[in-house]
Protein backbone atom coordinates (compact mmCIF):
# COMPACT_ATOMS: atom_id res chain seq x y z
CA UNK A 1 0.00 0.00 0.00
CA UNK A 2 1.17 3.32 -0.94
CA UNK A 3 2.07 5.33 2.25
CA UNK A 4 -0.05 8.93 1.78
CA UNK A 5 1.37 12.60 3.08
CA UNK A 6 -1.56 14.46 3.52
CA UNK A 7 -4.08 14.67 5.96
CA UNK A 8 -7.41 14.78 4.41
CA UNK A 9 -10.27 16.40 6.82
CA UNK A 10 -13.21 18.48 6.30
CA UNK A 11 -12.66 22.33 7.10
CA UNK A 12 -13.07 22.33 10.73
CA UNK A 13 -12.66 26.08 12.48
CA UNK A 14 -13.60 28.00 16.20
CA UNK A 15 -16.34 29.48 16.26
CA UNK A 16 -15.22 32.81 16.64
CA UNK A 17 -16.60 36.36 16.37
CA UNK A 18 -16.00 36.96 12.18
CA UNK A 19 -15.50 41.07 11.60
CA UNK A 20 -18.51 42.42 9.06
CA UNK A 21 -16.99 43.22 5.99
CA UNK A 22 -18.88 45.83 3.82
CA UNK A 23 -19.61 45.23 0.70
CA UNK A 24 -18.87 47.98 -1.59
CA UNK A 25 -22.20 49.77 -2.91
CA UNK A 26 -23.23 48.06 -5.95
CA UNK A 27 -25.97 50.19 -7.81
CA UNK A 28 -28.88 48.02 -8.97
CA UNK A 29 -32.00 48.47 -10.25
CA UNK A 30 -34.94 47.40 -8.80
CA UNK A 31 -35.58 44.81 -10.76
CA UNK A 32 -32.15 43.44 -10.36
CA UNK A 33 -32.73 43.51 -6.98
CA UNK A 34 -35.55 41.17 -6.60
CA UNK A 35 -33.87 38.63 -8.86
CA UNK A 36 -31.22 38.93 -5.91
CA UNK A 37 -33.17 38.92 -3.14
CA UNK A 38 -35.02 35.38 -5.07
CA UNK A 39 -31.19 33.92 -6.10
CA UNK A 40 -30.18 34.56 -2.16
CA UNK A 41 -34.28 32.73 -1.27
CA UNK A 42 -32.44 29.68 -3.29
CA UNK A 43 -29.46 29.78 -1.79
CA UNK A 44 -30.72 29.79 1.49
CA UNK A 45 -32.70 26.51 0.65
CA UNK A 46 -29.79 25.19 -0.20
CA UNK A 47 -27.89 25.52 2.89
CA UNK A 48 -31.23 24.45 4.60
CA UNK A 49 -31.26 21.13 2.30
CA UNK A 50 -27.31 20.91 3.66
CA UNK A 51 -28.61 21.22 7.36
CA UNK A 52 -31.01 18.38 6.46
CA UNK A 53 -28.43 16.37 4.80
CA UNK A 54 -25.92 16.37 7.21
CA UNK A 55 -28.30 15.55 9.99
CA UNK A 56 -29.44 12.47 8.78
CA UNK A 57 -25.73 11.57 8.07
CA UNK A 58 -25.13 12.00 11.57
CA UNK A 59 -28.34 9.78 12.42
CA UNK A 60 -26.68 7.48 9.84
CA UNK A 61 -23.39 7.18 11.85
CA UNK A 62 -24.89 6.77 15.28
CA UNK A 63 -26.83 3.20 13.87
CA UNK A 64 -23.85 2.12 12.36
CA UNK A 65 -22.43 2.72 15.30
CA UNK A 66 -23.21 -0.51 16.80
CA UNK A 67 -22.13 -2.60 13.79
CA UNK A 68 -18.51 -0.81 14.05
CA UNK A 69 -18.64 -1.43 17.70
CA UNK A 70 -19.08 -5.28 17.02
CA UNK A 71 -15.93 -5.26 14.58
CA UNK A 72 -14.04 -3.62 17.15
CA UNK A 73 -15.17 -5.65 20.11
CA UNK A 74 -13.14 -8.15 17.78
CA UNK A 75 -10.32 -6.45 17.25
CA UNK A 76 -9.55 -5.25 21.09
CA UNK A 77 -10.21 -8.98 22.17
CA UNK A 78 -7.91 -10.26 19.76
CA UNK A 79 -5.66 -7.77 21.69
CA UNK A 80 -6.15 -8.41 24.60
CA UNK A 81 -5.61 -12.35 23.91
CA UNK A 82 -2.06 -11.85 22.47
CA UNK A 83 -1.01 -9.28 25.56
CA UNK A 84 -2.33 -11.80 27.98
CA UNK A 85 -0.06 -14.66 26.31
CA UNK A 86 2.59 -12.69 25.91
CA UNK A 87 2.88 -10.55 29.27
CA UNK A 88 5.82 -9.30 29.96
CA UNK A 89 7.55 -9.70 26.48
CA UNK A 90 6.70 -6.30 25.63
CA UNK A 91 9.88 -5.26 25.41
CA UNK A 92 9.70 -2.89 22.64
CA UNK A 93 7.00 -0.28 21.66
CA UNK A 94 6.61 -1.71 18.66
CA UNK A 95 5.26 -4.96 19.75
CA UNK A 96 1.95 -5.96 19.17
CA UNK A 97 0.89 -5.61 23.07
CA UNK A 98 1.43 -2.04 22.55
CA UNK A 99 -0.63 -1.58 19.48
CA UNK A 100 -2.10 1.84 20.64
CA UNK A 101 1.11 3.39 21.49
CA UNK A 102 2.56 2.63 18.35
CA UNK A 103 -0.61 3.62 16.69
CA UNK A 104 -0.64 6.88 18.06
CA UNK A 105 3.15 7.41 17.64
CA UNK A 106 2.36 6.89 13.76
CA UNK A 107 -0.57 9.25 14.11
CA UNK A 108 -0.32 11.74 16.53
CA UNK A 109 1.60 15.07 15.52
CA UNK A 110 2.19 16.23 19.10
CA UNK A 111 4.50 15.20 22.16
CA UNK A 112 4.56 12.08 23.38
CA UNK A 113 7.63 11.34 25.74
CA UNK A 114 9.30 8.34 27.31
CA UNK A 115 6.89 8.93 30.40
CA UNK A 116 3.89 8.83 28.26
CA UNK A 117 5.08 5.86 26.38
CA UNK A 118 5.17 3.55 29.89
CA UNK A 119 1.59 5.12 30.19
CA UNK A 120 0.54 4.06 27.01
CA UNK A 121 1.58 0.79 27.09
CA UNK A 122 -1.40 0.58 29.70
CA UNK A 123 -3.98 1.50 26.69
CA UNK A 124 -6.16 -0.95 25.43
CA UNK A 125 -8.91 0.85 23.50
CA UNK A 126 -10.33 3.89 21.77
CA UNK A 127 -13.57 4.46 20.87
CA UNK A 128 -16.02 6.88 19.71
CA UNK A 129 -19.24 7.77 20.61
CA UNK A 130 -21.89 9.62 19.22
CA UNK A 131 -24.49 11.60 20.11
CA UNK A 132 -27.33 13.44 18.15
CA UNK A 133 -30.27 14.76 20.33
CA UNK A 134 -30.07 18.03 21.49
CA UNK A 135 -26.69 18.83 20.69
CA UNK A 136 -24.22 16.55 18.53
CA UNK A 137 -21.15 15.88 19.47
CA UNK A 138 -19.35 12.75 19.61
CA UNK A 139 -16.64 11.59 22.24
CA UNK A 140 -13.46 9.61 22.27
CA UNK A 141 -12.51 7.34 24.44
CA UNK A 142 -9.59 6.17 25.47
CA UNK A 143 -9.24 2.64 27.59
CA UNK A 144 -6.62 1.73 29.82
CA UNK A 145 -5.85 -1.34 31.92
CA UNK A 146 -5.30 -1.19 35.44
CA UNK A 147 -1.89 0.80 36.03
CA UNK A 148 0.08 2.64 38.54
CA UNK A 149 -0.19 5.73 36.94
CA UNK A 150 -3.97 6.94 37.59
CA UNK A 151 -7.22 5.80 38.61
CA UNK A 152 -9.37 6.06 35.84
CA UNK A 153 -9.97 3.48 33.31
CA UNK A 154 -11.65 5.77 30.97
CA UNK A 155 -10.28 9.28 29.70
CA UNK A 156 -12.78 11.25 27.38
CA UNK A 157 -12.39 13.94 25.10
CA UNK A 158 -15.72 15.27 24.04
CA UNK A 159 -15.59 17.79 20.51
CA UNK A 160 -19.53 19.89 20.36
CA UNK A 161 -20.54 20.72 16.90
CA UNK A 162 -22.71 23.20 15.62
CA UNK A 163 -24.75 22.11 12.37
CA UNK A 164 -27.40 25.39 12.41
CA UNK A 165 -26.90 28.55 10.91
CA UNK A 166 -26.57 31.43 12.70
CA UNK A 167 -30.56 32.99 12.76
CA UNK A 168 -29.30 36.49 12.36
CA UNK A 169 -26.98 35.89 9.58
CA UNK A 170 -28.12 31.97 7.75
CA UNK A 171 -26.51 32.94 4.66
CA UNK A 172 -22.73 33.28 6.52
CA UNK A 173 -23.08 29.52 7.25
CA UNK A 174 -20.49 27.03 6.10
CA UNK A 175 -21.21 23.86 6.94
CA UNK A 176 -20.78 21.70 10.00
CA UNK A 177 -18.32 23.19 12.65
CA UNK A 178 -16.64 21.55 15.68
CA UNK A 179 -16.96 24.69 18.01
CA UNK A 180 -15.89 23.17 21.87
CA UNK A 181 -13.89 20.87 22.83
CA UNK A 182 -14.03 19.52 26.65
CA UNK A 183 -11.50 17.33 28.24
CA UNK A 184 -11.40 15.22 31.57
CA UNK A 185 -10.31 15.01 35.13
CA UNK A 186 -6.78 12.45 35.56
CA UNK A 187 -7.17 11.06 38.94
CA UNK A 188 -3.26 11.13 38.79
CA UNK A 189 -1.73 8.34 41.59
CA UNK A 190 1.46 10.61 41.38
CA UNK A 191 0.12 14.21 41.06
CA UNK A 192 3.07 15.26 43.40
CA UNK A 193 5.99 14.49 40.80
CA UNK A 194 3.42 15.22 37.38
CA UNK A 195 3.17 18.92 39.18
CA UNK A 196 6.97 19.38 39.14
CA UNK A 197 7.20 18.50 35.61
CA UNK A 198 6.41 21.05 33.27
CA UNK A 199 7.77 18.90 29.97
CA UNK A 200 5.10 19.17 26.99
CA UNK A 201 2.78 15.68 27.45
CA UNK A 202 0.59 13.58 25.27
CA UNK A 203 -2.26 14.17 28.56
CA UNK A 204 -2.42 17.75 27.99
CA UNK A 205 -4.99 16.31 25.01
CA UNK A 206 -7.27 16.11 28.02
CA UNK A 207 -7.31 19.81 29.18
CA UNK A 208 -7.48 21.79 26.16
CA UNK A 209 -7.61 25.34 27.34
CA UNK A 210 -10.53 28.07 27.28
CA UNK A 211 -10.59 30.57 24.51
CA UNK A 212 -11.28 33.77 25.56
CA UNK A 213 -14.74 35.58 24.93
CA UNK A 214 -12.78 38.89 23.90
CA UNK A 215 -11.15 38.76 20.68
CA UNK A 216 -9.33 41.47 22.03
CA UNK A 217 -7.58 39.10 24.61
CA UNK A 218 -3.59 39.13 24.10
CA UNK A 219 -4.07 35.31 24.67
CA UNK A 220 -7.28 34.74 21.84
CA UNK A 221 -4.99 34.14 18.94
CA UNK A 222 -2.65 31.74 20.21
CA UNK A 223 -5.49 29.73 22.39
CA UNK A 224 -7.48 29.83 18.86
CA UNK A 225 -4.40 28.44 16.72
CA UNK A 226 -4.12 25.59 19.79
CA UNK A 227 -8.27 24.94 19.62
CA UNK A 228 -8.04 24.86 16.25
CA UNK A 229 -5.35 22.11 15.68
CA UNK A 230 -7.07 20.01 18.82
CA UNK A 231 -10.69 20.19 16.75
CA UNK A 232 -8.72 19.00 13.30
CA UNK A 233 -6.73 16.38 15.60
CA UNK A 234 -10.22 15.16 17.03
CA UNK A 235 -11.55 14.73 13.84
CA UNK A 236 -8.94 13.06 12.60
CA UNK A 237 -8.95 10.51 15.15
CA UNK A 238 -12.19 9.81 14.55
CA UNK A 239 -12.51 9.65 11.39
CA UNK A 240 -9.20 7.71 9.98
CA UNK A 241 -7.01 6.57 13.15
CA UNK A 242 -9.39 4.51 15.08
CA UNK A 243 -10.59 2.65 11.97
CA UNK A 244 -7.61 2.39 10.14
CA UNK A 245 -5.32 1.61 13.31
CA UNK A 246 -3.88 -1.73 11.81
CA UNK A 247 -2.02 -0.25 9.42
CA UNK A 248 -0.87 2.79 11.15
CA UNK A 249 0.67 0.06 13.22
CA UNK A 250 2.01 -1.64 10.41
CA UNK A 251 3.37 2.21 8.83
CA UNK A 252 1.07 1.22 5.84
CA UNK A 253 -0.41 4.36 5.70
CA UNK A 254 1.50 7.82 6.84
CA UNK A 255 -0.56 10.47 6.51
CA UNK A 256 0.57 11.53 9.90
CA UNK A 257 2.56 14.37 9.79
CA UNK A 258 4.10 12.78 12.90
CA UNK A 259 7.55 14.44 14.34
CA UNK A 260 9.69 10.91 12.80
CA UNK A 261 7.82 11.81 8.91
CA UNK A 262 8.01 15.39 9.29
CA UNK A 263 12.03 15.31 10.13
CA UNK A 264 12.14 12.26 7.22
CA UNK A 265 11.12 14.88 4.48
CA UNK A 266 12.46 17.45 5.58
CA UNK A 267 16.30 15.30 5.31
CA UNK A 268 15.05 13.99 1.61
CA UNK A 269 13.92 17.35 0.76
CA UNK A 270 17.59 19.00 2.39
CA UNK A 271 19.05 16.28 0.03
CA UNK A 272 17.30 16.52 -3.26
CA UNK A 273 17.97 20.42 -2.98
CA UNK A 274 21.79 19.27 -2.52
CA UNK A 275 21.57 17.54 -5.33
CA UNK A 276 19.86 19.91 -7.52
CA UNK A 277 22.77 22.51 -6.77
CA UNK A 278 25.38 20.08 -7.28
CA UNK A 279 23.99 18.96 -11.40
CA UNK A 280 22.81 23.13 -11.71
CA UNK A 281 26.84 23.39 -10.62
CA UNK A 282 27.95 20.94 -13.21
CA UNK A 283 25.72 22.00 -15.71
CA UNK A 284 27.71 25.55 -15.47
CA UNK A 285 30.98 23.99 -15.76
CA UNK A 286 30.18 22.30 -18.24
CA UNK A 287 28.64 25.84 -20.64
CA UNK A 288 31.75 27.08 -19.55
Amino acid sequence: MEPLRSRNTTKLKVNVPQQIVKAEKNEFTEDEKKIIGELKQLYLDTINLDVKMQREIYNMEKIYEQKHNEIFDKRKKILDEFKKQNHGDATSSENVANFWLKVLKASYTEFIGKEDEKILSHLCDIRTKHYNDDTVKFVIEFTFEKNDYFKNRVLTKTYILNCVPDTEDPLSYDGAEIVKCEGCHIDWKQSLEREKNDQPSFFDFFTPPTLPDDPEDPNFCDINAILQNDFELGFYLKERVIPKAVIFFTGEIADCQSTDASDTETEDSEDDSDVEEEEESSNNENDK
